[in-house]
């Protein structure tokens, strides 16, 4: 391949992968954290009154129990102060977080089999197109999306998944490159 032919194979592998990953984001839209959690700016930060007052509370065991399992259920625990700033009790488990990461992992879970199959079609597209420039480029950039696909999804997938995922994703390349080389 001449320079400007791997120019363009770049370019339109490059621009490809940003159009399908920018047109993803575009029409489905992700979670976002303000939608789940509100900051409560009074109660969360108490004022403290006076730099004299000595806070002495202790949590009874099952209050304690009920706080441990509030981080065990990936909550956040909150508190009642009083007037003067000092913890009285625990008030409950905010689970707005929990409930942000559980909706941001649905959503690169499908954002992963939306791009990976996206990006599979256009690998195989490439191996069909007539102009070995176009098909080239297409293949790259089914390649890159491929991997954006399972870089947004790989850490929330079990090890057993990951071995499959990669395993096809090689498997997938190495029948295109056997195709693509006999020519």
């Amino acid at each position: 391949m001449k320079a400007k032919e791997v120019a363009m194979v770049i370019a339109l592998a490059i621009l490809g992968a940003l159009f399908v990953g920018l047109l993803v984001d575009a029409v489905y839209e992700s979670p976002k954290y303000e939608d789940y959690c509100k900051t409560r700016y009074p109660e969360a930060h108490p004022k403290y009154v006076s730099p004299t007052v000595v806070c002495n509370y202790t949590a009874a065991p099952e209050e304690v129990d009920r706080v441990n399992k509030c981080y065990d259920e990936k909550g956040m625990p909150e508190f009642n102060f009083d007037q003067y700033g000092c913890q009285t009790g625990f008030k409950e488990c905010n689970y707005c977080s929990k409930y942000f990461n559980d909706a941001n992992n649905l959503y690169n879970r499908n954002v992963f089999y939306i791009v990976s199959v996206i990006g599979a079609i256009a690998i195989l597209a490439g191996l069909y197109l007539r102009y070995d420039v176009v098909g080239t480029g297409m293949m790259f950039s089914g390649i890159l999306l491929v991997a954006y696909g399972t870089a947004r999804y790989f850490s929330e997938m079990s090890k057993i998944m990951r071995v499959v995922v990669i395993f096809i994703e090689l498997a997938l390349l190495i029948m295109v490159s056997i195709k693509k080389l006999k020519k």
